[in-house]
């Protein structure tokens, strides 16, 4: 389990990624925001995505790993 955790979410004009709380960035889609987190967890070596819809419910949970820490 790594301790780098994504959440994404909705707020009322975007999609929001944040790493362990704090805001890392502000996108216009979800899959912006998806990719955001992704790039930034393979930068880190590690990292869990909490991807959440637009009413925030959890759709899917993903790990990732670089392929540096494989």
């Amino acid at each position: 389990m790594s301790a780098n955790h994504f959440q994404i979410l909705a707020n009322s004009e975007a999609w929001v990624v944040t790493l362990g709380g704090k805001l890392l960035a502000t996108c216009h889609s979800r899959a912006e925001a998806y990719e955001a987190a992704r790039l930034k967890a393979e930068e880190l070596g590690a990292g869990e995505i909490f991807v959440h819809d637009a009413a925030g419910e959890l759709e899917f949970h993903e790990n990732v790993r670089s392929a540096v820490t494989e």
